[in-house]
């Protein structure tokens, strides 16, 4: 093949086709080629075409920035005077051969000439096995990709469960307390009600009472029937009760009755004794002025006592004020209880709610479960895959003629397999770089 032919080899075969010609000079550098491999496959995959595995040489741009990641120690005019010398068909872009050349100094001519081995056949029957274990390992990666996802939306789901519960938990404890306010509430406000309607039981007893009082004596002043002492007798005892003060109508009580006597006694002298007429009827009419200063007396009591009732009916509209104000704050309360059992249907249906999720996390639980299962099969058919390419491996070297470039990539491409085995199923210890045995 041409060189023009080899560079248009995928970037593996590319490699391959090196390290086979020239194992012997290179073979401590097999790992630094699998690298490069790799990084060209990486690089290319960020390029226009993005070719990747099946790409077999970068654009200009991207040669540049391999050489700027693989070739540190030269300068950037270095490194465009070496994309020149690389680019062997002035294309413009760099084959993994291209590179390989100018790194190691080869011609093309030396490279088209490279040995490849005699075992071309068994190479070709091993790399239908590495095959076959690339479509094994493709599908393991896939259901190892699928367990990822069902493990991490079950745990989303399970983290979501619990904050929705522990909120859950909150709306339930402030329910519960504003339950509890409001019967608080409820209780202080039947008893404000109870002192109230004592309060307004009192009241209407007393003025009952008094009102009975007052009626009794008007009808007995009024009364045809009544005497005059005993009319006077109950216009005293009306205006004390009225005044609510005993004390100075009981004295005025003894003066009127006083001054009746001694007008009584006046009179009769005055029928008994003409020459006492006179001084009996001053007598009269200083008892008439002490009548008329205890009507003045009376009157200014019964002023008193107006007052008095005036204030007794605003507290009585003060007490009505405050029984609407309490059914006021009754009407409140009613509204915050329906407030309270609205919040504990939401609670019942946030529980639904959360019972639901937690049949669907379990659900998801299932799909992981059976997702893991299906991954252990997918791990023990690749794990036989793999000892059956090392053992083709192991049987193709003892025969000898090995091409050892292609031997080293398809063992190269087994240890990398083995990473995404469980730890108890590797057969390669990965704390250890990657050691090639001829």
């Amino acid at each position: 093949m041409s060189f023009a032919e080899l560079t248009q080899m995928n970037y593996k075969e590319q490699a391959i086709w090196f390290l086979n010609g020239f194992w012997a000079e290179i073979k401590d550098d097999a790992e630094q080629l699998w690298t490069w491999q790799q990084h060209f496959v990486k690089l290319d995959k960020l390029g226009a075409e993005k070719k990747g595995e099946d790409g077999c040489e970068l654009d200009q741009f991207w040669s540049a920035k391999f050489l700027e990641d693989m070739d540190k120690a030269i300068t950037a005019k270095e490194r465009k005077e070496a994309l020149k010398e690389i680019d062997q068909d002035n294309n413009g872009k760099m084959a993994l051969l291209e590179y390989c050349l100018w790194k190691y100094k080869k011609t093309p001519a030396q490279i088209e000439t490279a040995p490849q081995g005699d075992n071309k056949a068994l190479i070709a029957e091993l790399q239908q096995r590495m095959d076959a274990l690339q479509v094994s390992l493709d599908d393991v990666m896939s259901k190892l990709e699928a367990q990822k996802a069902a493990l991490a939306e079950c745990q989303a789901a399970r983290a979501d469960n619990e904050q929705k519960l522990a909120a859950q938990k909150i709306a339930v404890q402030e329910s519960t307390s504003a339950v509890m306010k409001a019967q608080a509430a409820t209780d202080a406000l039947k008893a404000a009600e109870a002192e109230l309607q004592a309060a307004v039981d009192a009241l209407a007893a007393e003025e009952a009472a008094y009102k009975k009082k007052c009626d009794d004596l008007q009808a007995k002043i009024d009364n045809p029937a009544t005497s005059g002492m005993q009319k006077a007798k109950a216009t005293n005892e009306l205006a004390q009760f009225k005044s609510e003060d005993p004390l100075p109508l009981r004295r005025a009580k003894i003066t009127q009755e006083a001054a009746l006597r001694k007008a009584q006694k006046a009179a009769k002298a005055a029928e008994a004794a003409t020459a006492a007429a006179e001084e009996k009827k001053a007598a009269l009419v200083e008892a008439e002025r002490a009548l008329e200063a205890t009507a003045a007396e009376l009157a200014a009591k019964e002023a008193a006592l107006a007052e008095k009732k005036a204030e007794a009916e605003a507290k009585k509209a003060d007490l009505e004020a405050k029984q609407a104000a309490a059914e006021a704050k009754e009407a409140e309360l009613s509204a915050k209880k329906a407030e309270a059992e609205q919040k504990e249907r939401e609670l019942e249906a946030k529980k639904a709610e959360a019972e639901q999720k937690e049949r669907e996390l379990e659900a998801k639980q299932r799909e992981l479960e059976k997702a893991v299962a299906e991954l252990e099969v997918a791990y023990t058919e690749l794990g036989k895959q793999m000892d059956e390419a090392q053992q083709a491996l192991q049987e193709i070297k003892a025969k000898g003629g090995v091409a050892h470039g292609a031997l080293f990539f398809q063992e190269r491409h087994l240890f990398e397999a083995d990473k995404y085995m469980p730890t108890s199923k590797q057969r390669y210890d990965h704390k250890k770089p990657f050691v090639y045995q001829e």
